[in-house]
């Protein structure tokens, strides 16, 4: 991933729903170009964390042995902008699908509580090993639930 858009994950239902914030920085590097002196978070990086936020639904619900990769925007309606100093809150409910392969999802933004953004979804089911190691996003989900790194053991007196 280019971009890390979810900066902190604060509930997550296994196979149900997820909760998580984004917090915009002025040295993200799209907001030069987004607008030159008046930035803001390009709305389909607000659907890209979205869709970040389903592949870690979808990882932490299977014990990290799969992902989701968006492949169909169904509804994407924007309220409004995000700029630098915000913090954007992401809420994201799976929806039933038939197909066991395949997941949608229904999902709300907010800034200080005013909606930003309403998406829907959906995504092909894929192995996280065909992405990265199951460890490595394991690391990363427990840094983004803010339970840190694993402490390193002790060492050993030779």
């Amino acid at each position: 991933m280019r971009y890390l858009l979810v900066d902190r994950i604060d509930e997550l239902v296994e196979g149900v729903s997820a909760k998580a914030r984004k917090n915009v920085a002025m040295t993200e590097d799209y907001l030069e170009w987004h607008f030159p002196e008046q930035p803001v978070v390009p709305g389909t990086l607000i659907l890209e964390g979205f869709a970040q936020l389903a592949g870690w639904l979808e990882a932490a619900s299977s014990g990290f042995a799969r992902w989701v990769l968006l492949d169909h925007v169904t509804s994407a309606r924007y309220f409004g902008a995000a700029v630098p100093g915000d913090r954007i809150d992401l809420v994201l409910e799976s929806v039933a699908t038939p197909d066991p392969a395949r997941r949608a999802y229904r999902g709300e933004s907010t800034v200080n509580g005013v909606r930003q953004a309403s998406v829907e979804f959906e995504g092909r089911v894929v192995a996280v090993e065909s992405l990265d190691s199951r460890e490595r996003m394991e690391r990363a989900y427990k840094t983004l639930r803010g339970e840190g790194p694993a402490a390193p053991p002790p060492k050993r007196k030779p």
